[in-house]
Order: structure tokens, then sequence, then C-alpha cells
């Protein structure tokens, strides 16, 4: 009896305590959400002086070759008027 007692003790306060933990992170993951929706360029944007040029890559999309070399050749053509 004294067993079924502290295991059931033991799974209220591990709810009890998972809860609290689990808050907390819910809270912590929808301020940072909330931060990127509301503002995710625009503070880049506001950092720039006016008439400077800058160009941006996106590291995602400079990964390699668009095209493979067997992909076909290359074909000198002419305008005919």
């Amino acid at each position: 009896m004294l067993t079924l007692l502290k295991i059931f003790l033991f799974f209220v306060i591990l709810v009890f305590v998972g809860g609290l933990i689990s808050r907390y992170l819910l809270k912590r993951f929808f301020k940072k959400m909330q931060q990127n929706m509301h503002d995710p360029y625009g503070a880049r944007e506001r950092q720039k002086k006016e008439g400077k040029v800058t160009i941006e890559y996106d590291k995602k999309q400079k990964q390699g070759k668009k095209y493979r070399n067997d992909q076909g050749d290359y074909i000198d053509y002419e305008e005919i008027e």
C-alpha cells in the first residue's frame, strides 16, 4: 500500500513539474515566434544608409551549379535579316 502511495505521489509531482516546465517553454517559444513574425527584415532595412547599395545572397540558393555538364551543348547562332 505504501509503494502504491509513493508511485502516485511521484506521478503527481512529475505532472506538476512537467506542467511548469512546458508552460515556460511554450511561453518562450510563442514569444520568439511573435518577434519573428512582427519584424523579420525591418531591423536590417532600417540600419542601411540612404544611397548605399548592398547585394545580399541567399546561402540556400548558392549550393552549386544549376546545370550539369552533360545536359546539352551550347549552339552559337546568327540573326538573319
